[in-house]
């Protein structure tokens, strides 16, 4: 288990978890631009 901070909020998470995942899975939006669920990211992003 991993602990981090996102916006003053305190989260366990498990290894290998990425922060954006971690947000996710606590409510937390982040935006992205190029991050797209069931694709495969590009070169450009």
């Amino acid at each position: 288990m991993k602990n981090l901070t996102i916006n003053n909020r305190h989260l366990s998470v498990t290894d290998g978890s990425t922060i954006l995942d971690a947000a996710k899975k606590f409510g937390i939006n982040i935006p992205t631009l190029c991050h797209l669920n069931g694709y495969k990211p590009n070169t450009s992003c």
